[in-house]
């Protein structure tokens, strides 16, 4: 009888280090995502923006947009990790098998189908990259401003007419160096933010890989005038009166951040429920424009 009890005595004591050796509890991150777009021109003003909630842990994120829907979709979360992604409509329980190019093709439309007899090509294009500065600050902790200003024209061509747009880019990065692990995933590409040609997006990429810390803040200025020439004619001889021009802003900003222990509801929400029914993404996305 005292062999038991000495017995049971022992295992009690063993038990604190056992626990100890236990792995640590999972960990979250929540905090709120906005990005818009303003573009104005001649024909008006267009403006579109998202906002909702963005929950990430272990490089998975999920954005629940608060009201309304992606650009061009019926999906109102977007559910993003290493391996796979999901456009989910919350509203019927229905989502899309999805990838990073995907949701970037939402924001900004890629071009399809045959050309044709239009032509388009990148010249004279010039990337600067100024030295970082200090940021704002974002709750309390300093951030780093990076700074990529690009100029670039577009010559299009077709038969009769060659147009040129003249751009000029300014893109403004608000990076928090010490982000805690948790917040880190496939939603801080800031690409989507970025309507130019895939030349110009390849030169940028680069200085965007560049910045180590988390966008909190992102704001892209680009100024864009178009003109009309005869092929032949001078540089520069404009058809049809003053050139076009078009100003384009967009922006990310981050806000309410919270680190803090998951709970189980919250890493089940990391992923697709067996509730959910799965369609093709054709049946979430409006057909791709064609024309830009």
């Amino acid at each position: 009888m005292r062999r038991i009890v000495l017995l049971a005595l022992a295992a009690s004591f063993a038990m604190p280090a056992l626990s100890a050796d236990a792995p640590p509890a999972a960990r979250l991150a929540r905090y709120s995502l906005a990005e818009s777009r303003k573009t104005v021109s001649a024909a008006g003003e267009r403006a579109s923006a998202v906002r909702g909630t963005v929950t990430a842990s272990g490089g998975t994120a999920r954005w629940d947009l608060t009201t309304g829907t992606f650009p061009r979709t019926s999906a109102n979360t977007f559910l993003a990790g290493e391996r796979s992604a999901w456009l989910v409509d919350r509203s019927v329980s229905v989502a899309a098998r999805a990838r990073m190019e995907d949701l970037r093709a939402l924001f900004v439309p890629t071009g399809e189908g045959d050309p044709g007899p239009f032509q388009a090509s990148v010249l004279d294009l010039e990337v600067r990259e100024p030295d970082p500065v200090p940021g704002p600050s974002f709750l309390g902790r300093p951030t780093t401003r990076h700074r990529v200003e690009a100029e670039w024209s577009l010559v299009t061509s077709m038969p009769g007419r060659v147009g040129r747009i003249r751009s000029k880019l300014s893109l403004t990065i608000d990076a928090l160096e010490a982000a805690p692990d948790e917040v880190r995933s496939p939603l801080d590409d800031v690409s989507r933010l970025l309507d130019v040609p895939e030349a110009v997006l390849d030169a940028l990429g680069p200085h965007l890989g560049a910045v180590r810390g988390w966008p909190v803040g992102v704001v892209v200025a680009s100024d864009a005038e178009l003109s009309t020439e005869h092929p032949g004619a001078a540089a520069g001889a404009v058809l049809e009166g003053r050139p076009v021009t078009v100003r384009t802003e967009a922006r990310r900003e981050v806000a309410d951040l919270v680190v803090g222990r998951a709970a189980p509801a919250d890493l089940a929400a990391l992923t697709v429920g067996e509730e959910t029914r799965l369609v093709g993404i054709e049946r979430l996305v409006e057909p791709r424009e064609t024309l830009r």
